[in-house]
């Protein structure tokens, strides 16, 4: 997801929006064997380590030790943080549509529908925004709940974005298939193949189709990448993984 910075936003909106939204791909592809459990512990402590330096609590330190948490698969973890970065500064709320994920993870499908609906009003062009809506409303309630309440997300020009946002209403992955391969660029094209097994994943999980769902999550969350959603397909993917486990007695 992508939110556009404003001018009237304050300084530690704008330094969070560069903290968490950077998803170069070229920047991240040739890390094809990084430990992720180890660069995310590493991050983690990094930030907590920035947040107790900082004696004013600043919100938006708050906000990256809960995307850290986020990343490193820890979203129970995150909500506080998240929520202590919004009672310090309130108007920060509909920007963060990170917390909106956590929530997500953490079963709190009716306030993640909420958020994305907040966040729709501050970046109004963001399929990834109706993606995750549509999730929270379809295990809030069910799937023809989420097509009934649809967020409208007009001129995203990302591949394959207006596909997958085509899809969300119903069909097959003709379309998003057909955008990927029509893609020459090999590193644009490794993006468009990440982008839809995350959110083909997404669809398979908001329609109640797990085994489908844990296959594309699986091969979006194999990606050598590791921007943010990289990493959010990594925690969504053992997600799905540890929802399929039966249950102990």
């Amino acid at each position: 997801m992508i939110t556009r910075p404003r001018q009237t936003l304050s300084t530690f909106i704008v330094f969070t929006f560069v903290l968490t939204c950077l998803t170069s791909p070229t920047a991240n592809a040739q890390q094809t064997s990084v430990d992720h459990s180890d660069r995310h512990e590493r991050s983690i402590e990094r930030a907590q380590s920035n947040l107790r330096a900082d004696e004013s609590g600043a919100a938006s330190r708050e906000v990256a030790l809960a995307d850290a948490l986020l990343r490193g698969g820890k979203a129970d973890e995150s909500i506080p943080h998240y929520e202590n970065a919004i009672k310090q500064s309130p108007d920060m709320r509909p920007y963060l549509w990170q917390y909106g994920i956590a929530l997500f993870f953490a079963g709190r499908f009716d306030d993640g529908r909420e958020l994305f609906e907040a966040h729709r009003r501050v970046n109004p062009n963001d399929v990834e925004n109706a993606a995750w809506h549509f999730l929270c409303e379809a295990k809030a309630n069910d799937i023809d709940s989420a097509r009934k309440l649809l967020l409208p997300a007009p001129g995203d020009r990302r591949v394959p974005m207006s596909e997958i946002l085509d899809r969300l209403p119903g069909g097959d992955a003709t379309k998003i298939e057909a955008a990927v391969n029509a893609i020459d660029h090999p590193m644009s094209k490794q993006s468009a193949r990440f982008y839809a097994d995350l959110y083909l994943g997404l669809i398979a999980d908001a329609e109640n189709k797990p085994d489908e769902a844990l296959r594309f999550m699986t091969r979006a969350a194999e990606t050598p990448m590791t921007h943010y959603m990289a990493d959010v397909a990594r925690v969504y993917a053992d997600h799905l993984r540890s929802s399929s486990k039966p249950k102990e007695r």
